[in-house]
């Protein structure tokens, strides 16, 4: 070959070269970025699953706390109905004296 065709092939053929080199890379990187994020870790599936388990929990005591408090407030309710009921049978309050 002559030196005119050697030093213009050269740097096309390193270009080339360094261009396969970064898509083979970039495909490298693309299939690796891919596997990791649709297949989720066994410690990612654990953790979650606790904190499924803990949000029930506290739902479950929350919702034992909602009917306590229905139950005490239908008690306060019977009460002061009750108290108004007496109040009613037994006729006005007499007033207060004038001063």
């Amino acid at each position: 070959m002559s030196p005119d065709v050697v030093e213009f092939l050269a740097p096309v053929l390193a270009l080339l070269g360094l261009g396969s080199f970064v898509l083979i890379g970039m495909k490298l990187r693309y299939n690796h970025l891919r596997d990791t994020k649709h297949a989720p870790r066994s410690e990612e599936v654990e953790r979650l699953a606790e904190s499924v388990d803990l949000l029930h929990d506290q739902v479950r005591v929350l919702r034992d706390e909602m009917v306590d408090l229905s139950e005490r407030l239908d008690f306060t309710e019977r009460v002061l109905t009750r108290g108004r009921a007496d109040d009613d049978a037994q006729g006005a309050l007499p007033e207060p004296p004038a001063s």
